[in-house]
């Protein structure tokens, strides 16, 4: 438990190196389960998957429909909950206000967003900041 503690930095707070390596590993393992499911089961919409790095509701109607594989679905939603709670543990070790890494979720904001967050500095912190 603890090397899985030390992988994700579970301490609340991810620094900026840490922070690109786990969207890094988050958006390989997404495309890789894609490209694995995309070459086993033949005739998915390929654009609809496309989309859903940006938009991932998109895959609710295939999905609801059949003609989307569960596995995809359940990969996109790994991802994005990943990509918001790493983006959460980002914003508070910078200093931000934490719940701005909800943004990460939204449709078309959420990739944006994180790439912003991969090189947002930390905000300096003063004397001040304690009594406030």
């Amino acid at each position: 438990m603890n090397t899985f503690s030390r992988l994700m930095h579970c301490d609340g707070c991810t620094d900026r190196l840490t922070y690109q390596r786990n969207i890094a590993l988050l958006a390989v393992g997404k495309a890789l389960l894609e490209l694995i499911t995309m070459a086993l089961v033949p005739g998915i919409a390929v654009d609809t998957i496309a989309m859903a790095w940006l938009n991932p509701f998109v895959l609710v109607q295939p999905w609801m429909n059949g003609s989307m594989p569960f596995i995809i679905c359940l990969g996109t939603f790994a991802f994005f909950s990943g990509l918001v709670w790493n983006s959460v543990h980002r914003l508070r070790h910078a200093g931000y206000k934490h719940w701005l890494g909800l943004l990460t979720a939204a449709p078309y904001v959420g990739i944006p967003c994180a790439a912003l967050l991969s090189f947002a500095p930390p905000k300096k912190h003063t004397v001040w900041d304690l009594v406030g």
